[in-house]
């Protein structure tokens, strides 16, 4: 879902929106290294506890390790970027399923399309 949300928005700003595909770490780390970067919103699907397509905006304190399917949890992620004094933030959509491998519900993607449209008319 995260890659999906930058595909989506990367046309406002290339140089802001970053994929994991070349690896969050690697990303991080670029992030870490920019003086013109002070905010980082990481986008993805998780368990929150709620209903499918249900949206939490979490800070970096309330992100758990394990809350990640990548080699790093993400709030060790997210730590690294608040201990450079940049702000680090998860939008988490709830997912139907936390199956690997299964498709994005409808309820989770039309959650994804409000968060880009928020963004989009914040970005514009």
């Amino acid at each position: 879902m995260g890659l999906r949300f930058v595909e989506d928005l990367r046309h406002l700003n290339p140089s802001h929106f970053f994929s994991e595909e070349q690896g969050l770490e690697k990303a991080v780390l670029e992030i870490i290294s920019r003086k013109d970067i002070d905010h980082v919103v990481f986008v993805d699907v998780c368990d929150i506890g709620s209903g499918p397509g249900e949206i939490a905006f979490l800070e970096t304190d309330s992100v758990g390790e394990e809350i990640t399917t990548h080699k790093v949890p993400l709030s060790v992620l997210m730590a690294l970027i608040r201990k450079e004094g940049k702000k680090a933030h998860l939008v988490g959509i709830q997912p139907k399923s936390l199956d690997f491998g299964k498709d994005v519900s409808m309820v989770a993607d039309a959650s994804l399309k409000r968060i880009e449209d928020v963004i989009e008319r914040k970005l514009r």
